[in-house]
Formats: C-alpha cells, structure tokens, sequence
C-alpha cells in the first residue's frame, strides 16, 4: 500500500518553518512542502489514477513521469496552472534545494549559494503576497537573513495555496 506524503496545512507549516533555524533545513522542509503542494495541484486538474485506490499513481508519484519537483513544475505551467515567473522562482529553489539535500558544504552567506538566494529573493520580494507575509509573521520589523529567507518560503507556499 502506498501512502502519499504528509501536506501540512499553511498554520502546520508556518509553525514548522519559524520553529527552524537553519537555512539547509529551512529549505529543504519548505520544497518538500511545496513539491507537495504542486503534487496535489496538478494531481486536481488532471484525470484520476486508473489502478487501485490504495496504488501508487502511475503518472505522479515513485518514479514516474510527473514525480519529480521539476516535472511538476513544467506541468503546473503546461497546464496554466503557475505563471512564467513563478515558474521560474520555483525551479530556483529547485536547484537551491538540490545543493542543500546533495552538498556537503552548504553556506547561505557565501558564493554562490548567497547569489542564488539573493536572486531568489528578487524573483519573490516584488510580490503582495510576500509583503503580506512579512507583515503578518514579522509586523513592520526589519528582518535579519533567517526570517527572510523563512517570509521567502511561506510565500511561495501561500502562493501555491491560493491557486
């Protein structure tokens, strides 16, 4: 019997996410999260698994098609569901994510992990959703490299939750 990973609701996951310090973990639970977010959106606008209920999907998860982080991207654009430019963020973290999960030396303050990061956040800052996040876990306070990177990371769990 397979069972689909656990999706933590956004109050879950914020509470999960401002309890976390570290950037690689921060990271790392934030994508996993929203892989799972994009799992079930795309999971919602196609046609239902034709094996068993209780059976892996043949099209979504193990090592099927439309498994992986980055094919579900692709599919969330192809489908209309994501627009270019969250697209793009969202395979930024993509490959953020893949240096925190694969490298042994993982540092957010150095190049060119602090390049991608500062990039990320510019793919992400100009949107309302991120101000609205900032404003509503950190109120008007100045944030240090930790709660943006946090206020990074429920916006695009937010994001994908209003779809």
């Amino acid at each position: 019997m397979h069972k689909n990973p656990k999706l933590f609701t956004f109050e879950e996951f914020a509470d999960e996410l401002m309890a976390e310090h570290q950037p690689r973990a921060l990271i790392i639970l934030a994508s996993s999260q929203i892989d799972i977010q994009l799992r079930n959106l795309v999971e919602g606008f196609i046609w239902p698994k034709t094996n068993k209920a209780n059976d892996v999907d043949e099209l979504l998860d193990g090592d099927s098609p439309l498994s992986t982080f980055s094919s579900r991207i692709k599919i969330a654009i192809r489908l209309g569901l994501i627009d270019a430019p969250l697209a793009n963020a969202l395979n930024k973290l993509r490959e953020i994510r893949n240096h925190a999960a694969h490298w042994t030396m993982f540092g957010v303050a150095i190049p060119p992990l602090r390049d991608k990061l500062k990039h990320l956040q510019t793919l992400i800052m100009h949107r309302r959703s991120y101000h609205l996040t900032v404003l509503k876990f950190y109120g008007n306070e100045e944030l240090n490299e930790t709660e943006s990177l946090q206020a990074m990371l429920l916006t695009f769990s937010a994001l994908l939750a209003s779809i």
